[in-house]
């Protein structure tokens, strides 16, 4: 809830007293590290989790550090490899894909700072891994902002340069780097390993891309309507559609603090093969999700009208669609664990092509409903997509577990 009051006060501060200019740079250097962090991580932020569980059921706790060593250097070589990728296209071809010109600078410093980027993110997950939940959500949802908001202040009284508001978003992720690495190596350094580790790089990497690609078809789901409003319509539906999935995404910070802290739980009592306990966690995960949705969802759709005029009077005209998107939110948090369940008990493969074909169902509705009726129809399809998955998700679960993930039997 901290994460949440922080991420709209900031929100808040910015679009009320710096030009938009600056916060569209920054607002675009967020989605951008979202998205390539997701090839720079290659899925090791999850499969860290993953293998906690796996080792807590097998009383190997102390391999995790073997396993998050060599998951650094995977991390490293992908993000650098994407460095050095980006540095042999040319920027004319970068334009051709629709990056305008003066986007291009901010692309660059995003790619420069990527490595710190993906080293906090596998590190705050490394955090939890090690029962630390409290002290990794603060990394997740608090810590990662600080640099932002003291910047945006020292800027709002004229105290820095105003030009300089990406740059602290960015290198704030060097500092975080290095403090999160601290305190992943402290945490590490009580447990002395027994035996040498069997997994090698290739065995972390089979078990990490799959949950990669699934991430990557997440964003994608999260950033396509938003994309296709820009180039059928103007930036102001873009806009004001855009604040709306950023209020929704409260609803998804819920889900996801739930999921990522059930996650080991869940790979421990597959492992054990304890499917009394497994149900049982999966019941109460989906019991705190729902819960707590639909009371968060029930005070955004009464208050809709008010939460979109915070950013200013003309984000009002988002609300059918707004509506749509917590409605379809609060739909979800019906069906717990659906994405943690299938990466926990090794059916990464089978949820990436789920999702993969959820993103073509994306576009399709996209493009044809979008320039009939703007706004709307993105939050259409994103309602569309977004159950689709979840029930099909539920639906394989169900048959080759026999295990029921949603809240109603």
């Amino acid at each position: 809830m901290m994460g949440v009051a922080i991420l709209f006060g900031l929100s808040s501060l910015m679009t009320r007293n710096i030009d938009a200019v600056y916060v569209g740079s920054y607002e675009f250097a967020r989605v951008v590290l979202l998205t390539v962090a997701t090839f720079g991580l290659l899925g090791t932020e999850q499969s860290i989790l993953y293998f906690a569980g796996k080792f807590e059921a097998q009383g190997k706790t102390e391999q995790l550090k073997k396993v998050y060593l060599k998951m650094v250097s995977i991390v490293w070589v992908c993000s650098l490899t994407i460095l050095v990728f980006y540095f042999i296209v040319p920027n004319s071809f970068l334009q051709s894909l629709g990056i305008k010109e003066n986007l291009l600078l901010v692309l660059k410093k995003c790619i420069l700072i990527l490595p710190f980027y993906t080293i906090t993110i596998l590190n705050t997950e490394t955090i939890r891994a090690c029962n630390k939940i409290l002290l990794s959500e603060c990394f997740r949802n608090i810590f990662k902002y600080m640099p932002i908001l003291i910047g945006t202040i020292l800027i709002i009284y004229k105290l820095v340069r105003v030009d300089t508001l990406l740059n602290w978003y960015l290198y704030g992720f060097v500092v975080l780097a290095i403090l999160s690495t601290a305190v992943v190596f402290f945490n590490f350094s009580t447990k002395k390993i027994k035996e040498k580790s069997e997994l090698t790089l290739g065995d972390i990497t089979r078990i990490s891309y799959p949950m990669a690609i699934s991430s990557f078809y997440t964003y994608l789901l999260m950033t396509i309507d938003v994309f296709l409003l820009a180039q059928f319509h103007n930036l102001h539906y873009t806009a004001y559609y855009a604040i709306s999935m950023k209020i929704m995404s409260i609803l998804s910070m819920v889900i996801v603090g739930v999921n990522v802290n059930f996650a080991p739980k869940i790979t421990k009592n597959y492992e054990m093969k304890d499917i009394v306990s497994l149900k049982k966690n999966i019941k109460d995960a989906a019991k705190t999700i729902a819960i707590v949705n639909f009371i968060i969802g029930l005070v955004l759709l009464i208050g809709g009208r008010f939460f979109l005029s915070f950013f200013g009077e003309d984000y009002v005209n988002a609300l059918p669609a707004y509506n749509i998107l917590i409605g379809t939110q609060m739909i979800v948090s019906l069906f717990g664990l659906v994405p943690v369940y299938m990466n926990m008990t090794g059916k990464q493969q089978l949820f990436h092509k789920i999702m993969g074909f959820a993103v073509v169902i994306n576009i399709l509705f996209n493009v044809v409903l979008i320039p009939k009726i703007n706004m709307l129809g993105a939050a259409i399809s994103y309602a569309i997509t977004v159950l689709f998955w979840n029930i099909l998700v539920a639906y394989f679960s169900y048959k080759k577990d026999k295990v029921q993930l949603v809240l109603w039997k």
